[in-house]
């Protein structure tokens, strides 16, 4: 098969779900050249593409936006790099893309992952970010005929997009987030050792992993454990990600007393090991794109409790979760005590996400499946 090139242009290679998803897949493929443009400053994951032998041009842009500037330096860039195929991923990457689409003829593909314009995001927000939120829409909304395909990773996001975007369903694929199942394996991992080296030896850990944004619902899930803690004393809750709610969380977590039971932990390397040590995977979103954090938690057999959002059930099988409306504290904790109290309950469950993540998620497929988009793109399947 012809080897191809694709790159990729991504605001920035921070933590964030969409980059530690495509620095995955990208990690993974077999035909297809993938070369990355970091426009944004932020490059927390540079270092694990570049040991894979991904090319990355990191421009470090300081501006929020500063699109001509941008795009003149990509449009050098893309003479020296000649891909075949060029792939957007976040809002401003996805809007200089269809920009550069308008002087190229390199086939485009954006991606989408969150939904974006949905009531409940409308409705958190104060005026004026309703109104700046109104005008990404618009511009999404009469740039997007630019792009020649759409990969969605979720069925939900196609559907909000075709009726929101105005797009037609045959250009947008679904291809789901994948993950290394190997990585998450609890065979692989010695947990009372891993919990004696991290300090945690004779607690019970709660894990939820996430960006500290104020939609992931992190203040609902500190609230539910206080109620839990106070009959629970060796319960710990270790909560994994960085974002501009730290401060937020910091004030709760002081504001109930819990300064030593619940652990802003940051951004993290050793996901595996933190669920390999824990009872419960509990994640309270709000909105989410695919959370691939929940399917870390499936493939490493650990419970999970999350809310039941359209994006979060999508991810999950029937019955593989506890489920709960989202910003019910009272339900919340309910169902933590119950998982702490009953534990075995959980085992059919635990198996059947399990296997559901397996045949769903499994990485080495998806990339085969997005290096396919390219190869249909430019005909080469023939």
């Amino acid at each position: 098969m012809k080897k191809i090139k694709v790159l990729y242009l991504i605001d920035t290679l921070e933590m964030g779900g969409a980059e530690n998803s495509l620095v995955d897949i990208t990690s993974k493929f077999s035909n297809v050249e993938p070369v990355f443009i970091q426009i944004y400053v932020g490059d927390s994951l540079k270092p694990k593409l570049i040991e894979n032998g991904i090319r990355v041009y990191s421009l470090d842009f300081q501006e929020k936006y500063g699109y001509k500037k941008v795009i003149k330096k990509i449009l050098n860039l893309i003479k020296e790099i000649n891909p075949d195929v060029i792939h957007a991923t976040l809002f401003r990457s996805v809007i200089i893309s269809r920009k550069l689409k308008k002087t190229l003829s390199i086939p485009l593909v954006n991606s989408f992952t969150s939904n974006s314009y949905i009531n409940t995001r409308y409705k958190n927000l104060s005026y004026l970010r309703r109104l700046k939120l109104r005008f990404i829409q618009w511009e999404d909304l009469h740039t997007a005929n630019l792009a020649d395909i759409f990969v969605s990773n979720s069925k939900v996001i196609k559907e909000n997009n075709i009726r929101i975007l105005n797009i037609e369903e045959k250009k947008i694929l679904v291809i789901p987030r994948g993950r290394n199942s190997a990585l998450f394996d609890p065979k692989n991992y010695d947990r009372e050792l891993i919990k004696k080296e991290m300090g945690y030896e004779g607690k019970r850990i709660l894990i939820n992993v996430g960006r500290l944004i104020e939609s992931k619902g992190q203040i609902d899930l500190i609230q539910a454990f206080e109620k839990v803690s106070k009959n629970n004393p060796e319960l710990l809750l270790l909560i994994a990600g960085e974002g501009k709610f730290r401060q937020n969380l910091e004030e709760k977590i002081k504001n109930l007393g819990l300064s030593d039971k619940v652990l802003l932990l940051g951004n993290r390397q050793d996901i595996p090991n933190l669920l390999a040590i824990s009872e419960l995977f509990v994640f309270p979103t709000y909105l989410e794109g695919l959370p691939g954090s929940l399917i870390e938690a499936m493939m490493s057999k650990t419970p999970v409790i999350c809310s039941n959002i359209p994006e979060n059930k999508e991810c999950v099988p029937k019955k593989g979760a506890y489920f709960f409306n989202p910003g019910d504290i009272t339900e919340l904790s309910k169902l933590i005590e119950n998982c702490l109290n009953k534990p075995d309950n959980s085992n059919l469950m635990i198996q059947r996400s399990y296997n559901y993540a397996i045949k769903n998620f499994e990485l080495e497929n998806i990339s085969e499946r997005y290096e396919n988009v390219y190869y249909d793109l430019l005909n080469l399947n023939k």
